[in-house]
């Protein structure tokens, strides 16, 4: 019998949400599904969670970098290439054989979205195709671009060249956002690139249907020295367009009426990062409401050996401008991680019904890997409060890549770790958090993007509707957050011991659907009315 869920001050939710701080647990089932022998010595560096067969499974791309010395893959006798895998459920992965897939490359990120609205999830890879002359003995892997996979009823072809959407000047891309900028109805992307190339630039690259792109970013006034590593897009000023804010860079860019974009100039004091040396860079970033107030508020990794984590609050608009405020050490990650955190996700882990944060660092002892989750310990003062899983020390390690998502269906957020380094593996760590109740919530459009991208979910208690006082969470559905990392177009909502809840959908067309008493331990499609 499940527990009635009854609303309580944040106060009280403060010292329960601290009673299941252990609840959040995995189990590496890597060899089980399959993923250890394929991956072994693979040097990786991007994932993305898609279900490119449509057969209601997630499937995974894993890709990484294939132009070092045969003797740093080990124990492969040399470079493992990016590979596909299909899930075949029961915890089972299979590898799929896709013609320019596995190709050597240096893959730096990935994304599954449906481009051409017909139902079916394309596959971008951002790969870095800079020249580093006597560095790296394989040159096709350093002369890769990116690359574009249409997808024809589960079958991927190469239409790079075609699409225009992977530009040849686009020379060291990291990140992959989707967005439909223009609301046109068509997702478009914002491929990130890195500053360590001539003249960096991140390119919006606008979709003109048929998987056709043209770069609109002077016409939508994104300036041309945008550099960074990590994306993160939502609408944090609440006019119902796409926002974005971009790593390293640290730059947030704020849509503007005519499909334009504006830097928040005046909030750049506020994420300015005053690095401890010159590889101390801020990297991933996620959006999401981390005190229930209905905002989007945002958290920003490190990649750096001193990793420092920072968290800001939206405040909202005030005097017609958006605010934000840095909460780091109020919210209880203020110590300094002594590895690299380049992935990051706000997601309920434990499904108690208060979103966590997730950077890819973790321990491993004796082959038990413990992710760097912060646990939800409740709101104070308007503030959400965190706790490490143990005491931030050493020894630790980090996965340039690790996207959450529900590969075996049971209402629970698992994770793939994307490992680089020899002597460790790519982890596919099943979440065994303890039973709780939850909900995903999907969209499907006509007229607007067939994922849903863009649309925003509140989820409040039973019989209270639109209440702020009884939201349980909100988020809007979106895709390539964080790092190197793509993960399902869904909004997963851990209910705590709720048997039902009220949800009220804003779609990207501004349309807003209100569905009352809905069941939890279920998905649920949203369609277009």
């Amino acid at each position: 019998m499940k527990e009635t869920f009854t609303f309580v001050p944040a106060l009280m939710l403060a010292s329960l949400a601290a009673l299941s701080a252990a609840d959040i647990r995995f189990e590496d089932v890597t060899e089980h599904a399959g993923l250890r022998a394929p991956l072994a010595g693979l040097m990786g560096h991007g994932g993305a969670w898609g279900d490119f067969d449509g057969d209601g499974r997630v499937d995974l791309f894993v890709g990484g970098f294939a132009d070092r010395p045969d003797a740093e893959y080990a124990p492969s006798p040399g470079p493992v290439l990016n590979r596909l895998f299909r899930n075949e459920g029961g915890g089972k992965f299979a590898a799929v054989d896709v013609p320019g897939i596995s190709a050597p490359a240096r893959t730096s990120g990935a994304v599954f979205a449906d481009l051409d609205n017909n139902g079916t999830l394309e596959l971008y890879v951002a790969n870095n195709a800079k020249q580093s002359a006597g560095k790296a003995p394989r040159k096709p892997a350093q002369a890769q671009h990116s690359q574009l996979f249409r997808n024809d009823a589960g079958k991927l072809a190469d239409v790079s060249v075609a699409s225009g959407a992977c530009p040849e000047v686009l020379f060291t891309a990291r990140n992959v956002g989707v967005l439909d900028y223009d609301g046109d109805g068509l997702l478009d992307l914002l491929i990130v690139e890195d500053k360590f190339t001539k003249a960096p630039r991140s390119v919006l690259m606008r979709n003109l249907g048929g998987l056709k792109f043209t770069d609109a970013s002077e016409a939508a006034g994104l300036p041309p020295d945008v550099f960074g590593l990590g994306l993160a897009v939502a609408d944090v000023n609440e006019d119902g367009r796409p926002d974005f804010f971009v790593g390293h860079g640290n730059r947030l860019f704020l849509s503007q009426p005519g499909n334009r974009y504006r830097e928040a100039v005046e909030l750049a004091p506020v994420f300015k990062h005053s690095p401890f040396d010159a590889e101390d860079w801020p990297c991933g970033a996620a959006f999401g409401d981390l005190n229930r107030d209905g905002r989007m508020d945002l958290v920003v990794s490190a990649h750096s050996v001193k990793a420092r984590n920072r968290v800001f609050l939206n405040e909202g608009m005030k005097d017609g401008a958006l605010r934000f405020r840095e909460i780091t050490a109020e919210a209880g990650l203020a110590d300094v991680v002594p590895v690299r955190c380049p992935h990051v996700e706000i997601q309920d882990f434990d499904n108690d019904g208060w979103p966590d944060i997730y950077v890819s660092a973790a321990w491993v002892d004796d082959g038990k890997v413990t992710p760097l989750i912060y646990h939800h310990d409740g709101v104070r003062d308007g503030v959400p409060r965190f706790s490490p899983p143990r005491p931030i020390a050493m020894p630790m390690v980090y996965y340039p890549a690790g996207p959450s998502g529900d590969f075996d269906g049971d209402g629970r957020l698992d994770l793939f770790l994307v490992n680089w380094f020899a002597g460790n593996h790519s982890r596919m760590l099943r979440n065994d958090a303890l039973a709780k109740s939850w909900l995903d919530v999907r969209v499907k459009g006509r007229t607007f993007n067939s994922m849903g991208i863009g649309s925003r979910v509140d989820v409040f208690a039973a019989g209270h509707l639109g209440e702020p006082a009884h939201r349980i969470g909100a988020q809007e559905i979106g895709t390539g957050f964080g790092y190197a990392s793509g993960q399902s177009a869904a909004c997963h909502f851990g209910l705590g011991g709720a048997e039902t809840v009220d949800v009220e959908v804003r779609l990207p067309n501004s349309a807003v659907v209100k569905l009352p008493n809905i069941k939890a331990d279920q998905i649920i499609t949203v369609e277009q009315p």
